[in-house]
């Protein structure tokens, strides 16, 4: 076997399958053999692709099924790399998705009229795009496709789930090039060595930064969707029992599997989407009942739970109240009264007293992991977390620093730990600690090493969300984005819009979400924003413009759920 055959066929053994597919599955050995190549050969004619090629096979199957071709002088060119744009439109062809022609374009580099447009809007939420310095978002269409993007993207595509994360030190230990890897995307490289779908180099690298050839991104979505007993629907779903089949697509003219389409279809517009009222909307109010009654007076703080009922913090009447949303009522939820004062013994036996009369209520938050409901508050600056899921209990607290001014973001890596963050004197500091009345510790702040800064000069609390895995914190505040690594501790800042104020900040699903007017942009853990919901597709049942987004969440359907102070009411997107 000649060496450059040896090397392909080393860079295409990235993506293996173990036959269990699942967590548990052995991990992959360097180098791993191929296994389950295409038992039916059809014969395809390409003047630089002999049977004996290593990848001929599988790129026979798939011209054969149409998702890829060769060119007019009958050729394949094997060895060519792939840009990311032709990467797109196999990886659309070969996975099923369906790609949209669309009046506009997410990406300022690809015009709508573009040949490539419709694939890289079809992969928009698989293949990242990039912003620039001046703000643009940009796809690079004719740059090449490196192994981290299509890893990202097979990873996104086989539906695994990103709410359990894996420990990174599995790849840091198992290549030696683990710092080369994207900070983005190494909870999916960790993910596709754990379910088997990359091996990696026998020198022990992963060469994240390589690019692809048409060969070897071929074999990676054939056996990505034709084999391995962890498949999933595409974006996610539960596991099939059977081999997707890869769909049958007209040829492209040229033969290049790079031109323009000529089946699609321009929509008359774009996706509209509508507004509606669920709680409020008629004047300010303190007042409980069918939400044709219900009045709100202000809200300081929201949160969703896992059957969709609203709850939200008036700090002012010193109030939590609950949109219920099985029967459409508001109720008064928890009152702050004395049930939260709290008799705080310290180590030497000494007793102190906090008095519910002393006590700042700031912030709700609510864990998925365990279905509980929190209230974060303040005693003389010192910073209190109460577990108000049924009675009033102290989940957490820090009484050595007097920084809790504002709480900035309260997030859960887990069911029994939890992350948040507090803006004191011009100063911004993360503490981390477990859900069982024991004292959190600083992780991270503006004034150490571990520098991490969300204040601005006046020390105002910022519009701020944030969310956490096993070892990483991701924050969005006072427009700069974080990455946290918690252990040991890292933090880089991974971008900033200092041109851009927003209304609100939230997470959801491992992505965040920023509000401007009615106006709804996500970004991803690489720090690109891209309009998630744009304010001229919108549609409003109750007749009220949304002005401005405030306490934004989400439900389980993914509508987005915020607060209208102007109407004093909540709202919901239907998405």
């Amino acid at each position: 076997m000649s060496m450059k055959r040896m090397t392909s066929l080393i860079i295409t053994a990235l993506l293996m399958f173990s036959m269990l597919g699942t967590a548990s599955a052995a991990l992959p050995e360097y180098g791993e053999e191929w296994q389950n190549a295409p038992e039916k050969i059809p014969s395809v004619s390409f003047t630089d692709l002999p049977a004996t090629h290593w990848a001929y096979k599988y790129i026979a199957e798939m011209v054969n099924r149409k998702v890829i071709d060769g060119y007019p002088d009958h050729k394949f060119r094997p060895e060519n790399t792939i840009t990311r744009a032709e990467f797109a439109k196999i990886m659309v062809t070969a996975s099923g998705i369906q790609p949209n022609k669309v009046n506009y374009s997410s990406f300022s580099d690809i015009p709508a009229t573009n040949w490539a447009s419709p694939f890289t809007e079809a992969v928009k939420d698989y293949m990242s795009g990039y912003r620039t310095a001046n703000g643009q978002y940009i796809f690079n269409p004719s740059a090449p496709a490196l192994r981290e993007d299509i890893t990202v993207a097979l990873v996104k595509l086989k539906g695994y789930d990103m709410s359990r994360l894996p420990d990174q030190s599995t790849i840091q230990a198992m290549f030696k090039d683990y710092n080369g890897i994207s900070e983005s995307a190494k909870n999916y490289v960790a993910i596709a060595v754990e379910n088997g779908l990359i091996s990696g180099f026998p020198d022990e690298t992963f060469r994240p930064q390589a690019t692809v050839t048409r060969a070897e991104a071929t074999v990676m979505l054939w056996r990505a969707y034709q084999y391995g007993s962890d498949n999933k629907e595409v974006g996610g779903g539960n596991p099939s029992t059977t081999s997707p089949t890869l769909p049958a697509t007209k040829p492209d003219p040229s033969g290049t599997g790079s031109s323009p389409p000529t089946e699609l279809q321009q929509p008359s517009q774009a996706e509209k989407f509508t507004v509606e009222t669920l709680v409020g909307g008629s004047d300010a109010g303190d007042v409980d009942g069918p939400v044709r009654m219900a009045k709100i007076n202000q809200i300081d703080s929201m949160v969703v739970d896992k059957d969709n009922n609203v709850y939200f913090l008036d700090s002012q009447k010193m109030k939590i109240r609950k949109f219920n949303n099985s029967n459409g009522t508001v109720e008064t939820y928890k009152t702050i009264d004395k049930d939260f004062n709290w008799d705080y013994k310290d180590a030497d036996g000494q007793t102190k007293h906090f008095d519910y009369k002393s006590l700042t209520p700031m912030k709700l938050a609510y864990n998925n992991a365990n279905n509980k409901l929190y209230l974060a508050a303040k005693v003389s600056a010192r910073s209190i977390i109460y577990d108000i899921t049924s009675g009033v209990s102290v989940a957490t607290y820090d009484l050595n620093h007097e920084e809790a001014w504002f709480y900035d973001f309260i997030t859960f890596p887990d069911s029994r730990s939890v992350l948040y963050g507090v803006t004191g004197t011009h100063e911004s500091h993360v503490y981390e600690g477990q859900l069982n009345q024991t004292q959190v510790e600083r992780v991270a702040s503006s004034t150490d090493y571990s520098t991490i800064d969300l204040s601005d000069y006046y020390g105002y609390a910022p519009v701020a969300g944030a969310f956490a895995t096993s070892n990483n914190l991701y924050v969005f505040g006072r427009s700069k984005m974080y990455s946290m690594q918690l252990f040991p501790v890292k933090v880089d800042k991974v971008s900033e819009y200092e041109d851009i104020r927003f209304d609100s900040v939230a997470a959801n699903n491992g992505k965040l979400y920023m509000t401007n007017a009615g106006t709804v942009y996500e970004m991803g853990t690489g720090g690109n924003m891209i309009t998630f919901v744009d304010e001229s597709n919108l549609k409003y049942k109750d007749g009220t413009p949304i002005k401005k987004m405030k306490q934004l969440s989400f439900d389980n359907n993914g509508n987005v759920i915020f607060y209208d102070d102007d109407s004093k009411s909540i709202r919901r997107i239907n998405l």
